[in-house]
């Protein structure tokens, strides 16, 4: 299993093609980010558990790297307290969020030589794939990943990289 810098199976890792990002980009990515991540985390009952208590886990992040052509940042739930110790739930959170990531880049239609496919609508999913719970959430993410160029997400073993030649998904399940 792959770790992240830290060592640590529970994170989720952001990398970025360039430490130099526009402030309202980021920001909108992090914030839909946080909302796709605690809506995936919901959808299993060791999160659904997590987020009916209170107080609730939140999303942290730390600057794992930063260079002129590179810029790594890892996620992870954590106690809401000064310290920000590790909340159990990260795990679960970021194996749905892949899952839910993964499953609608692959319900999307195949981008072309011609350019972007206007619309991720229900109406334009491939056939025989029905629209998912996180889709619309999903959709959002994908959105804001692209706004930043180059990017790739890992969590354990598994990649979503998306880039202008199109996006990879390893391993593919």
């Amino acid at each position: 299993m792959k770790l992240d810098a830290s060592g640590r199976s529970d994170t989720l890792v952001l990398r970025l093609s360039s430490s130099t990002q526009s402030v309202s980009a980021f920001h909108s990515l992090l914030r839909t980010t946080q909302a796709a991540v605690r809506e995936a985390a919901q959808s299993s009952p060791e999160g659904a558990a997590a987020f009916a208590s209170s107080p609730t886990p939140q999303l942290v992040f730390k600057v794992a790297k930063a260079s002129a052509n590179e810029l790594v940042i890892e996620f992870r739930f954590a106690e809401p307290s000064a310290d920000h110790p590790p909340h159990s739930v990260s795990g679960a959170a970021f194996s749905a969020f892949m899952d839910g990531l993964s499953d609608y880049i692959k319900s999307s239609p195949i981008r072309t030589l011609w350019g972007d496919v206007p619309s991720r609508s229900d109406a334009a999913r491939r056939p025989g794939h029905e629209a998912g719970p996180l889709d619309d959430r999903m959709e959002q993410v994908v959105i804001e990943l692209e706004r930043l160029g180059d990017v790739e997400l890992v969590f354990g073993e598994r990649e979503i990289r998306l880039t202008s030649g199109g996006v990879q998904i390893t391993p593919w399940r």
